[in-house]
């Protein structure tokens, strides 16, 4: 069994797709996800409140939201 994540590797993984995180954003909650196989992926049009088959890494409501996690888990704003 691996090590646990810490919280500053799972966010530089969710930095890897700000760019299309930031896209889908714009219409829609959304969230980075890990599939068995490990392969990260971005999902829009995530309903709050429910189970996943995938890992969830993060949900994000809107950009704001996608920088305050940047801003308390790397010390950094946006």
């Amino acid at each position: 069994m691996s090590d646990p994540m810490s919280m500053t590797d799972v966010t530089l993984l969710i930095r890897d797709f700000d760019e299309e995180l930031r896209e889908k954003l714009q219409t829609s909650r959304s969230g980075i996800f890990r599939k068995d196989n490990g392969e990260l992926y971005v999902r829009s049009n995530v309903p709050l409140g429910q189970n996943y088959p995938e890992e969830v890494l993060g949900i994000f409501a809107d950009p704001a939201d996608l920088d305050f996690f940047y801003k308390i888990y790397l010390n950094e704003d946006g």
